[in-house]
């Protein structure tokens, strides 16, 4: 398990995607292996509604594939190069890969089904946290996983945050840094919403972020937090 540290928790943005292919296993991994707290990554599902996790609805940024994922079969995108070698993994492999809590973006409504039935199989209440941008999809969340803790996911940090996130059910706002101030942070912590302020990737950031005392900042770089 990662060394204890003053400070937020560090989660590794999709692993630790500065140092190798973004969500994929190897990612993971030394995420946990340079001190990461928590790892961040993305569901999506593919043509079979198989749990994925992958960032975009293609496949060109990250893999050797063409097209959008969900007109492939977990089969077929096992196939491709995630890589340096690596392939797309599926939600479970993630979780038996890596012994750090997952905080896990929920990217489409179609992603839910498949989680519902992931949960049942396997305990994921206390270990991992489910957000979103959507707030339609928080708000399914809420209502088919209760016992799973929730987030909802800003670009910025407006005024009303924490309302938007009462509204949805969320514990959790995800929120852009460099909008972040000490009056919308007096008002989670006063609502007990906890903030993970993000993306925190140069020692400015980290200050800035150590100052409003947030609970969590996530990082492209969770190697080089604890040199910042």
């Amino acid at each position: 398990m990662p060394p204890e540290h003053d400070g937020p928790r560090i989660i590794g943005h999709r692993g630790a995607r500065a140092l190798e292919p973004e969500n994929t296993l190897r990612s993971f991994v030394r995420a946990q292996l340079v001190g990461a707290d928590e790892v961040e990554l993305d569901l999506r599902v593919t043509a079979d509604q198989q749990l994925v996790v992958l960032h975009d609805a293609t496949l060109e940024r990250t893999t050797n594939g063409h097209g959008p994922l969900a007109s492939f079969s977990l089969q077929e995108v096992r196939e491709l190069d995630a890589g340096d070698g690596e392939r797309i993994p599926t939600f479970a492999e993630v979780l038996d890969a890596v012994m750090l809590p997952v905080q896990a973006e929920v990217k489409e409504l179609a992603a839910i089904e498949p989680l519902v039935e992931l949960a049942g199989k396997r305990p994921l209440a206390g270990r991992v946290t489910v957000a979103s941008f959507d707030p339609v999809i928080v708000t399914a969340l809420a209502s088919e996983l209760p016992q799973l803790r929730r987030g909802l996911i800003m670009p910025d940090a407006p005024a009303d945050a924490v309302s938007r996130a009462q509204a949805v059910g969320a514990s959790l706002l995800c929120l852009g840094i460099a909008e972040l101030g000490p009056e919308l942070m007096a008002a989670c912590h006063a609502a007990s919403i906890a903030v993970d302020a993000w993306p925190v990737n140069d020692p400015q950031a980290l200050h800035r972020a150590a100052q409003l005392e947030v609970e969590a900042v996530t990082t492209d770089h969770p190697n080089r937090i604890a040199s910042w």
